[in-house]
């Protein structure tokens, strides 16, 4: 009975090791790390956001802006939190460590705008379940929503004193084609 008892214990061990390791090697899977990004982002937990990246962790951001280290990545995090934005996954896969996407991204300037929701593309580094780089980038048609706009959306944003991820719409819509290139470029 002893031997029946040490065996079963041993089982035990190996199952219970098994199952950690599995959790674990989830945790650090580059896609549910990136997943998870996005559901600290629209749950409102920029701590958990900020959690999710290597502490030489680095954002470049749909205009070109670096964010580079926690400090500053929780500084965009909790802009972008406070834009009160909603960001949804369309398409996500991953290359070893590297993950590309595109998600939907609504707030309440792009529905003011009536461009919302406006597609995100992006890609990240993610080594041992932390990121190392997160760039995005607005693919030719999310350009096109604001460009179609851009005049009067670039008078209402003016009036109001709005400005398009920091910027004054002429200087984001450069920005913004500028960064694409860069993002799409190989």
């Amino acid at each position: 009975m002893f031997r029946l008892i040490l065996a079963f214990t041993a089982v035990l061990a190996v199952v219970g090791s098994t199952n950690s390791t599995a959790a674990e090697e989830a945790q650090s899977d580059p896609v549910s790390v990136v997943k998870r990004l996005f559901d600290a982002r629209n749950s409102g937990n920029s701590d958990a956001a900020v959690g999710l990246f290597a502490a030489d962790g680095e954002i470049i951001n749909v205009v070109g802006a670096r964010f580079a280290g926690r400090d500053e990545i929780k500084k965009f995090m909790a802009a972008g939190i406070a834009q009160k934005g909603r960001y949804d996954l369309e398409e996500i896969g991953s290359v070893g460590g590297t993950v590309t996407w595109t998600d939907l991204v609504t707030n309440p300037l792009y529905e003011k705008l009536g461009i919302s929701p406006v597609q995100v593309a992006g890609q990240a580094v993610v080594h041992e379940g932390r990121i190392k780089s997160f760039i995005t980038h607005f693919p030719p048609y999310s350009l096109a929503k604001f460009e179609q706009v851009c005049e009067p959306a670039c008078e209402v944003a003016k009036a109001d004193g709005v400005l398009i991820v920091g910027l004054l719409c002429p200087q984001f819509l450069r920005s913004a084609k500028a960064q694409m290139r860069r993002a799409r470029t190989p």
